[in-house]
């Protein structure tokens, strides 16, 4: 694999996990939106442009940290059950969450996430 698409594919996940981050964000602040992506997850990552591969499998699944894993048939995006401290709107203005994807707190991963 050449440089330019291993960078590539690392800049796709590191995209791929912040998106997530929003989703889990917002899930943890709106029932209804935890709901359908505990039942359909396909069809919510979908309306925030996540697309899966044709032929691989998705599942949320609990755990303790926001993550996406993968195998070679089964992408799992990983749900924390809480946040690890109260979330507010505002916390989640402007695109930004107050729950960092990349390292699972504001701030310790100097990702600049405006957390």
């Amino acid at each position: 694999m050449s440089l330019v698409s291993e960078v590539s594919r690392m800049i796709a996940q590191i995209s791929e996990e912040l998106v997530w981050g929003q989703i889990v964000a917002r899930a943890w602040c709106d029932e209804d939106l935890m709901e359908r992506l505990l039942s359909d997850p396909s069809a919510v990552l979908a309306e925030h442009d996540l697309d899966v591969p044709p032929g691989m499998q998705v599942e949320v699944v609990l755990g303790t940290e926001v993550k996406v894993d993968d195998t070679d048939t089964v992408r799992r995006f990983i749900l924390p059950a809480n946040p690890p401290h109260e979330l507010i709107e505002e916390d989640l203005a402007g695109g930004a969450v107050a729950y960092c994807a990349a390292c699972g707190r504001c701030g310790a991963c100097g990702c600049r996430c405006r957390c």
